[in-house]
């Protein structure tokens, strides 16, 4: 089971709505008709894909498999974190408004990005309808 509303009052969450404002700040960023930005967005959603698919099956992996692919885990998580980071870099570059990573706050709050990763794909989802 999961409880939403103890989620939402640890001080590393996300909330949904903060989720898309800052999914529709970096959309607007992609309005610009750099090839190389649309790129490094691609490599963003995924790596998000394979990021979140971990951390689902993290729920159901055995105390051994999660020994066994914690490293993974994290690997996939910090190759997540450089290509948002890779894409911010190139956003202001090019003179872009960059102000969406500090809603996102820092990277030292990994399950915040984290939780990103996964509010992407579920936007992402339902953008898709």
């Amino acid at each position: 089971m999961f409880d939403h509303k103890a989620y939402l009052q640890k001080n590393d969450s996300m909330t949904f709505d903060e989720a898309v404002e800052i999914y529709n700040s970096i959309f607007k960023i992609l309005e610009c008709n750099d090839e190389y930005l649309h790129e490094l967005w691609k490599e963003v959603i995924d790596s998000a894909l394979v990021y979140s698919n971990m951390r689902v099956s993290w729920n159901y992996f055995s105390r051994e498999e999660k020994h066994e692919k914690d490293n993974l885990r994290t690997s996939y998580h910090n190759t997540f974190m450089i290509n948002l980071k890779a894409f911010h870099k190139l956003s202001e570059q090019l003179k872009l408004d960059g102000n969406w990573i500090k809603k996102l706050g820092s990277s030292e709050n990994r399950k915040r990005w984290g939780d990103f990763a996964g509010y992407i794909l579920c936007i992402e989802n339902i953008k898709a309808r």
